[in-house]
Formats: structure tokens, C-alpha cells, sequence
């Protein structure tokens, strides 16, 4: 199956967007760790975590129903102005309702009202979600459009913490600059839609909004239960543990959790195409997503095995000894997290979705969430970082197991050099 232009021009933009996702924070990264020191960088990475739990019911798997809803009527722009704006306003009533329990919890719990001032700085990212629709670029197959959008602010944020972060104590400054920077692009992108009158207004009724949010729930709750097993895992170690471990274990999670977007957004240009091949044929569908699955699996082997027998060097040269010394060991053992993260996230997504099982989602989700939740306290208390980072790479391969085991069962063959 060949790949068509349009196809070939969204994975060039992707590939523009990776590498200055991956290259920046990859520069700003050991600047951070070492300027900040391991407390100070523990306590943005716990923010940043703990407000990931409001983002997500911001988002509320619209990235994946609205983008297929996108992909379905995309040619009438009555229609996509309506999932256009049945999306933002869903989305901005979730917003309103994830800030109550957001400030009763800083009300309430001692450990967060102590970041409190870092907490809120976090929480503008819950804003940015709503006025970034990636989701609608996405389902038009405009990757160009996602990739300014993404790459102007992060260059911004690079060049701005290099001149002015330069302490220990800069800590809410470093926090401050990234949060801004990212909003004042997704009200760019949202100003941008206006004036190309991408999409006229139309004011959704309630069941409309009902409908958008109904459409996502079991996307909504599959992440709930991938966040059971990810962002849980350094709230959890914040919760019991010192702000210095968390930043240990978040230096490791940095180089993990920006590989795998590295891999995994592939599906941001292959689900739409994925979903269209569906419409005519299961098989082109089926194929396309072996081919997918088949280079991702590849490339993310060898970085498995280049992450552990290269973890001291890394943890060297981007953080610096003997400060994160102990980030070594968990980088070991999270090496080929990527592998089975990134394998099960285009299982999921681009063929679980595709062909309609997205009950079958939620139980093996939230399966591998339930495993995960079952041991990350005693984890956390009695093993610490260590303990955390053989969790998350066990939970990633019981994901795995079950997801191959389902296909089985459809009898939707899987087979990499088919």
C-alpha cells in the first residue's frame, strides 16, 4: 500500500514537530536539573503530575472522538463547526467542574497547599487544553498548523529559561515560563481557526454537549486507568517520599515520557488515515496498522537497549554526577518501558478504536490501572524510586498481554512481517 502525498507531507510535518519536542526539552533538561538541584526539579515535576489528573478530564478522550467525528464530516463545515464547538464547550464545562476538587485538595492537604503557588501556575495548562484543538487539525490531516503551534512557544520557552532562570530558587520562574508560553500559543491557534474561518459559530444545544461527552467517557476512562499507572506514580512517590526523590525518578520519567511521543504521536497522522482505509476495507485498515506497528516496534527496541547499556553515560552528561546518581539504576529498569508503551498506545488507538472495541479498552486499561494501584503504595513506601519504576515497566507488559490476547480472541491477526 503506497503512501499517498498527503500522508507523506503530515509524517514530514510530525517529524518536525518530534524533533523540536524532543530537542528542546532535551536541551533544557540537564540546564534544570542542574540549576534547580533535585528538590526544586522534584517539586515542578509533582505539579506538573498532579495537575495532569485535571487535564485529563478536560480532555476526556475528545483528542480520539472528536477526531474521528472530524475525519467523518470534515467536507461539510455546517457539521464540523458543530463537533467544533459541541468539543470546546464540553470542554470548557469539564474545565469549570475539575476546578472544584482542584482547590478543595489545596485547601485540604497539607502537602499541597506547601506548592500551592506552583500547583496553580500548573493548572493553566487545564486553559491551554481548551483553546489548543488538536484534535480538529488531526481529523482535517493539517499536521502543519499543530506543528508552528507547538514549535514557536517551545523554542520561546528554551531561549527565556537560559536568560533568566539562573537559581535554585528560580524554580516557580522556570515553572511560569513554560505555562505561559504554551497558553499564549493555544490562544494563537484559537485566534488562528477565527480569522481562517476554519469553522463558523454555532452555539450547542445540551444534547449535543451530552452526546460529545458521552462519545468519549470510554476513551475518558481508559486514560483515567493509563494515569492509574504513569502520572500516579510520581504523585504517589511526592506523597511519601522527599521532593529530592521525585526529582531522581522524574529525571528518568523526562527521558522516558519524551520518547515516547516520539513514537507514539505517529498515531496522530496514521489514525485518521487508519479510520478512512476502515470505511472501505478492514483489511487495507489491518494492514496499514501492521506496517505501523511493525517500524515502531523496531525503533523502539533498539532505543530500549541503547537506554540500558548507555544509562550512566546519559545520566552524566544530562544531569550530572554524583547529584542524580541513583537515576541510573531507574533508568535501567525503565529502559523498555517505550517498547510496550508505545506498542500498546497504537494497539489501542489506531486499531482498537478503528474497529470498534472500546469496551474491550476500558476492561484491559483499567485492568493494567487496578494492577498498577494494587502495589504503587507499598512500592513507593517500601522499595522508593526503584520499586516505582519496575511498577510502571510490569503494568506496561501485563497491558501488552492482555491487548495481544483480545486480538486473538476477534481473531484479528497481528503478525509483524505479515
Amino acid at each position: 500500500m503506497a503512501m499517498d502525498s498527503v500522508l507523506k507531507k503530515n509524517f514530514s510535518y510530525l517529524f518536525a514537530l518530534q524533533a523540536v519536542n524532543y530537542l528542546v526539552p532535551l536541551a533544557l533538561l540537564p540546564y534544570l536539573t542542574r540549576v534547580l538541584g533535585t528538590e526544586n526539579f522534584g517539586k515542578i515535576a509533582f505539579a506538573q503530575a498532579f495537575v495532569t489528573y485535571f487535564i485529563l478530564l478536560t480532555d476526556f478522550g475528545f483528542n480520539i472522538t472528536a477526531t474521528q467525528e472530524v475525519v467523518r464530516v470534515k467536507k461539510d463545515k455546517q457539521e464540523l463547526s458543530k463537533v467544533f464547538w459541541s468539543t470546546t464547550f464540553s470542554k470548557l464545562l469539564l474545565a469549570g467542574l475539575s476546578l472544584v476538587p482542584f482547590l478543595i485538595l489545596l485547601l485540604a492537604v497539607i502537602r499541597l497547599r506547601e506548592l500551592a503557588p506552583l500547583l496553580l501556575l500548573a493548572f493553566t495548562g487545564v486553559f491551554s487544553t481548551i483553546l489548543f484543538p488538536v484534535w480538529f487539525f488531526q481529523g482535517t490531516e493539517k499536521m502543519a498548523y499543530i506543528t508552528w503551534f507547538n514549535a514557536v512557544p517551545r523554542i520561546l520557552i528554551l531561549v527565556t529559561t537560559f536568560l533568566l532562570v539562573k537559581e535554585k530558587t528560580d524554580f516557580q520562574l522556570a515553572l511560569l515560563i513554560q505555562v505561559t508560553a504554551t497558553l499564549i500559543a493555544a490562544i494563537s491557534c484559537s485566534a488562528f481557526i477565527y480569522k481562517k474561518r476554519l469553522v463558523s459559530f454555532y452555539m450547542p444545544k445540551i444534547t449535543d454537549i451530552q452526546h460529545t461527552i458521552k462519545e468519549g467517557r470510554e476513551i475518558f476512562a481508559s486514560a483515567v486507568a493509563t494515569n492509574l499507572y504513569t502520572t500516579t506514580n510520581t504523585v504517589v512517590l511526592g506523597l511519601f517520599s522527599t521532593n529530592a526523590a521525585v526529582g531522581i525518578f522524574a529525571a528518568s520519567e523526562k527521558i522516558i515520557r519524551s520518547i515516547i511521543p516520539l513514537f507514539a504521536s505517529v498515531s496522530q497522522v496514521t489514525f485518521p488515515r487508519i479510520n478512512s482505509y476502515y470505511q472501505y476495507s478492514k483489511e487495507d485498515a489491518l494492514h496499514f496498522g501492521r506496517k505501523v506497528m511493525r517500524y515502531s516496534f523496531f525503533a523502539t527496541l533498539l532505543i530500549g537497549l541503547t537506554l540500558l547499556i548507555l544509562a550512566p553515560q546519559l545520566v552524566a552528561l544530562l544531569f550530572g554526577l554524583p547529584q542524580y546518581q541513583a537515576t541510573i539504576t531507574v533508568l535501567r529498569i525503565s529502559s523498555f518501558v517505550p517498547l510496550f508503551a508505545v506498542c500498546n498506545g497504537i494497539l489501542v488507538i489506531n486499531l482498537m478504536v478503528t474497529f470498534g472495541l472500546k469496551k474491550q479498552i476500558l476492561w484491559i486499561i483499567g485492568a493494567g490501572g487496578l494492577f498498577s494501584l494494587a502495589f504503587v503504595f507499598p512500592a513507593a513506601i517500601f522499595f522508593q524510586i526503584n520499586g516505582i519504576a519496575f511498577l510502571a515497566l510490569a503494568t506496561e507488559i501485563v497491558i501488552t498481554g492482555l491487548l495481544l490476547l483480545t486480538f486473538r480472541r476477534h481473531k484479528i491477526e497481528l503478525k509483524l512481517w505479515k
